[in-house]
């Protein structure tokens, strides 16, 4: 029987401006679509590239653009930046857009190698792994969520690792240092965990759309409570806050801290910019240890070195930082004989990746009223994102809640997350497919076919945030070009297998409940692979719960852990992010979590620069 669709609470949609003519909308976003294209480009340095600079920063991620624009605040310190990737684009500033430039050419393209048979069913075991190859790195790909975790996670660093000063408290005003919140209401609720002057622009969105906003509501009313997840708790819901400026577009490390500072002379970003090695003395102080001098990079097909008179930083990510160590003689050892690369120091770079894992529910939303985001670039939807910073494309809502599976002891540290977001097709089933593995596409192309191009898509989805599965990274030759061998190892710990059954189960049940089956439906053919049970709802059949798992997890984009940071022997740079064994090398990105945050890795990132920034000012005298 089909079920009743009310709509008692007519929602209020936003009303957007008049439209002008078709002429002056088109010449309009023309003329700012090369405004933003020219400010982007400005990055990349018009400065001959000198011999020798106080700082080289390899990477103008999250971490890499703060350190740069912090280190040249000193007039008398120069920095340059090498950036594999090309400057931003129109495409990576529009919110909506969020997840679309995965496997354009601002995506590294990494994969997994095989997860069969614990996960990756639908692609052959090999997951996508999105990494930004552009400057700004992965914060130009990822949902622009600002969540920074609990405070027992880096509590647990410096109890269980040994990070001397790491604790929440100690790290609390590094996060509020680059934040720029303008939600009156957090600011409110928690004033002693928020900033309002930080670079970096963190706002609740304006418009989300009305279906997400009902789950928001009608959960409240069963008694969630409405939290500020970055506030002293996370358990309950509200919306995410998302790194987004006030014009509407993304409000990346890269464009708050690189492009608002490019004119300062002591500051060159050098894109399209390939580090192929760290160059080191390898005379040995009277401690044992060699000494980082300069890098080896490609830049128009010359090869280049280039020296740093006081330190090199290696803010490449979790997958890049790690392979360059490897490719220079950090790591290893045994690992490192095998491409006969001379080991210069043993370390276990690449052990410890960790990363968050999710699976997405497909329901369809029967009314479209309530709908308010989109992904669809017509010139009406450009003009209202680029003159009213409004309309579909100026935004990426989501809705999220915190629980605690019943495998969780740690009450006040949950370990589950079910996210509301308006997820639209795109009108192109080759598109939509083409993740999948070519053995199974034939059947996904049966299970998207009838919804191609629907705007009606809620997407429920599921994550563990506190994942015991971990995996490693390793050399796949001593090529740089080659991508490294990553091995996640997803759902190989019973542990995370069973409460991903669970968050699925309970989102499915969730969902089929008054009121919310009035307003959606879940897609009605069971994903390809997997069989229902003859018997009882689909939330209490584990067989298929465990399959749709198994089949379908993907990443939420977090790979961290590959060069571990702590005062335990399994570490790879030590509490002041220096790289062991080795002088004037820091490591300042995702490889340095001891362990994965509960929460998206971003925001730690952030502090994690702001923070190393103090650091090398301190040890440096400067």
């Amino acid at each position: 029987m089909e079920p009743q669709v009310l709509f008692a609470r007519q929602p209020v949609l936003p009303q957007l401006p008049t439209l002008p003519s078709l002429t002056v909308q088109l010449l309009t976003v023309s003329v700012i679509i090369l405004q933003r294209t020219i400010r982007h480009n400005s990055i990349t340095t018009k400065q001959p590239i000198a011999d020798q600079y106080d700082f080289l920063v390899v990477g103008s991620g999250t971490a890499g653009a703060i350190l740069a624009a912090r280190l040249t605040e000193n007039p008398n310190i120069n920095v340059l930046v090498l950036e594999a990737g090309g400057p931003q684009t129109i495409a990576t500033d529009t919110p909506s857009w969020a997840r679309q430039e995965v496997g354009t050419e601002v995506d590294w393209g990494y994969a997994t190698i095989s997860q069969l048979p614990y996960s990756g069913r639908a692609f052959d075991g090999h997951v996508g792994l999105p990494r930004g190859l552009v400057v700004g790195g992965s914060h130009n790909l990822n949902y622009l969520v600002y969540s920074r975790g609990s405070p027992r996670d880096y509590d647990s660093w410096v109890e269980e690792f040994g990070a001397t000063g790491w604790s929440y408290r100690e790290v609390l005003p590094y996060f509020i240092r680059s934040e720029n919140n303008t939600d009156q209401k957090i600011i409110a609720m928690n004033s002693a965990y928020h900033s309002t002057s930080g670079p970096v622009s963190v706002m609740t969105p304006k418009n989300p759309d009305p279906i997400i906003s009902i789950f928001k509501e009608e959960l409240m009313k069963r008694g969630i409570p409405e939290v500020d997840q970055n506030g002293p708790t996370q358990l309950g819901i509200n919306y995410f806050q998302q790194t987004i400026y006030e014009n509407a577009t993304r409000s990346t490390t890269a464009s708050a801290y690189l492009e608002a500072n490019v004119e300062r002379p002591n500051l060159q970003i050098l894109t399209k910019a390939f580090v192929t090695r760290i160059l080191f003395n390898e005379t040995r102080d009277k401690d044992g240890r060699i000494t980082a001098i300069g890098l080896e990079y490609e830049h128009e097909n010359q090869t280049q070195r280039v020296y740093a008179s006081r330190e090199v930083i290696l803010s490449a990510g979790s997958i890049n930082s790690p392979q360059l160590l490897m490719l220079s003689g950090i790591g290893p050892s045994n690992h490192l004989n095998e491409f006969g690369i001379e080991t210069l120091v043993d370390l276990p770079v690449g052990y410890n990746l960790k990363d968050h894992i999710f699976v997405q529910l497909d329901y369809e939303i029967f009314n479209e009223s309530l709908i308010t985001s989109g992904i669809e670039w017509t010139l009406e939807n450009m003009y209202y994102n680029f003159v009213d910073s409004a309309g579909p494309l100026s935004q990426f809502p989501l809705v999220y809640m915190y629980f605690n599976s019943r495998m969780n002891n740690e009450t006040d540290w949950p370990d589950l997350q079910i996210d509301f977001t308006v997820s639209p097709l795109v009108n192109d089933l080759e598109q939509i497919v083409a993740r999948y593995s070519p053995i199974y596409r034939d059947q996904w192309r049966n299970y998207y076919r009838s919804h191609v191009g629907q705007k009606n898509r809620l997407g429920i989805l599921c994550f563990h945030y506190r994942p015991r599965s971990t995996g490693r990274l390793y050399l796949n030759s001593s090529d740089p070009h080659d991508f490294p061998l990553i091995d996640t190892r997803y759902l190989t710990d019973p542990y995370d297998v069973n409460s991903m059954v669970e968050v699925i189960s309970t989102a499915l049940e969730l969902a089929s409940m008054p009121p919310f089956n009035q307003y959606v439906r879940l897609y009605r053919q069971p994903i390809p692979g997997c069989q229902l049970c003859p018997n009882g709802p689909i939330w209490k059949c584990r067989s298929y719960l465990e399959c749709y798992a198994r089949t379908i997890t993907t990443t939420v984009g977090h790979q961290v852990g590959t060069c571990k940071m702590g005062n335990t022997t399994d570490s790879v740079v030590d509490p002041r992010l220096r790289v062991r064994g080795v002088n004037r090398l820091r490591v300042i990105d995702g490889s340095i979590y001891p362990h994965i945050t509960n929460g998206n890795t971003n925001a730690p990132i952030m502090m994690f620069a702001e923070y190393g920034f103090d650091m090398i000012r301190q040890d440096n005298g400067i």
